[in-house]
């Protein structure tokens, strides 16, 4: 009978020190407390597209995405580009809108399209990296009025709200 005790003791308290504590959840960043981020949490729907220079996709391609949806909330993602990601982690760089089509080497005429669909002078860079797996490319989606943009392969996508 002693045995047995010292046994179920010794079970009890291998059990107890091999759980593991909970894990506190993660402070929330920066990105995270943004008031753009409660715009970019949602479910888009890829509405238009503007070509960029060197771009690898034809306009066909590019087309194609039309009516796609992508899904973002706090924790991580899912696109048509990217796949779906259960983690991820969100930084976010305030940008002028000059500065971003500037560096994705935009067209006057689309520049004017983006315009017209909404985006203004303040854009939010949102740069989501996937902790699921290895050495993912970031997530780049870009936010100003309402309004959402992610580009790849030479294609940045016009994203409206679901």
């Amino acid at each position: 009978m002693r045995r047995l005790r010292e046994l179920i003791i010794l079970v009890a308290v291998t059990a107890c020190s091999s759980s593991s504590a909970p894990q506190a959840p993660r402070a929330p960043s920066v990105a995270d407390q943004a008031p753009e981020s409660a715009v970019l949490n949602r479910t888009w729907i890829v509405d238009k597209h503007i070509m960029v220079e060197g771009s690898a996709l034809s306009e066909d391609d590019a087309k194609g995405f039309h009516g796609r949806t992508v899904e973002l909330d706090a924790k991580g993602y899912m696109s048509p580009w990217h796949g779906t990601c259960a983690e991820a982690t969100r930084t976010l760089t305030r940008r002028p809108f000059v500065d971003v089509v500037d560096e994705l080497e935009v067209e006057d005429a689309d520049r004017s399209k983006l315009q017209t669909f909404g985006f203004d002078d303040d854009v939010a860079e949102f740069r989501l990296t996937c902790n699921d797996r290895p050495n993912p490319p970031p997530f780049l989606v870009f936010v100003s009025n309402g309004k959402a943009m992610t580009c790849f392969r030479g294609a940045c996508y016009l994203l409206i709200q679901f």
